[in-house]
């Protein structure tokens, strides 16, 4: 069977299921994965034939894309700011999106030298450790409440380089010690209803990283509260959220006393990232 050929299969089964839409991309970032070769050579290559036996692994990642599992579980990786991190079930897969609280972030840091910063709810480790690169005289710690979280930090730090971070086992800041220029945070905002009717959709990405409670927004306010007493004076606080609860995340982080407060959007222009600072 050759890449093209190939090919086609993946497009049909995945047409078929729709649960996706990049089909093409999709079916192509599989083959690539299988056959260890970039998207450039696989198109150059299309009349090639493939092994039998890479075929059957095509195939099967196919068939579990088919199921909603997604693209990035299945090859290990997914980009984030233009470096590839690793993922598994059992944390988020990095997503376009989230690349504007990094830049965000960058922005307030410029003229703070080695600054101290957190990256809360920290998943894979992507907006820490991005940080961490881009800011190598900074010092990151970045902090989650699971097992799967750990592991894939310490394997993304070192294949990075990323010397600079930390991590520490928390939920939220129970084990988290001093203070810090600026948090970063990405933390579970789905509704309840919403990451149930997700769970019942098919998604295999971790409940925990997406049950923000009732309202979505139970993590966020705990966050807001607490997070003064961990933020150096003059620093800032960044929440990524669903456009609808930018307006209540601000007000949450006025009453709480932060200033400057604004948003900032993602890639289709929707409100994405709440911030503030704290004056102290």
């Amino acid at each position: 069977m050759t890449i093209r050929e190939l090919l086609r299969q993946g497009r049909d089964r995945l047409t078929l299921s729709g649960v996706s839409d990049t089909v093409d991309l999709d079916t192509s970032l599989l083959l690539c994965h299988v056959l260890n070769i970039g998207r450039e050579q696989l198109f150059a290559r299309l009349t090639d034939p493939v092994e039998e036996d890479r075929a059957r692994a095509f195939l099967g990642l196919t068939e579990k894309r088919a199921q909603n599992f997604p693209v990035a579980y299945l090859t290990g990786l997914k980009e984030f700011f233009g470096r590839d991190f690793f993922v598994e079930e059992g944390v988020l897969c990095p997503r376009p999106d989230t690349e504007i609280i990094v830049e965000k972030s960058l922005e307030f840091l410029e003229g703070t030298p080695s600054p101290a910063v957190l990256d809360l709810c920290s998943g894979s480790g992507c907006i820490g450790l991005t940080l961490a690169l881009e800011r190598p005289d900074s010092s990151v710690l970045c902090g989650d409440i699971d097992e799967t979280p750990e592991k894939m930090f310490h394997k993304n730090r070192e294949a990075l380089k990323a010397d600079n971070a930390r991590f520490v086992r928390t939920d939220l800041f129970d084990r988290v010690e001093g203070r810090f220029n600026l948090i970063a945070t990405n933390p579970p905002y789905l509704t309840a209803r919403e990451t149930a009717d997700r769970m019942e959709e098919g998604w295999k990405e971790p409940a925990l990283a997406l049950d923000g409670g009732e309202d979505g927004l139970i993590l966020v306010e705990k966050i807001v509260q607490k997070t003064i007493a961990y933020l150096a004076p003059g620093g800032y606080l960044l929440i990524e959220a669903a456009p609808d609860q930018m307006e209540r995340i601000l007000n949450m982080m006025g009453t709480a006393g932060f200033s400057s407060l604004g948003t900032a959007d993602d890639l289709a222009g929707r409100e994405r990232v709440a911030y503030g600072r704290w004056i102290g």
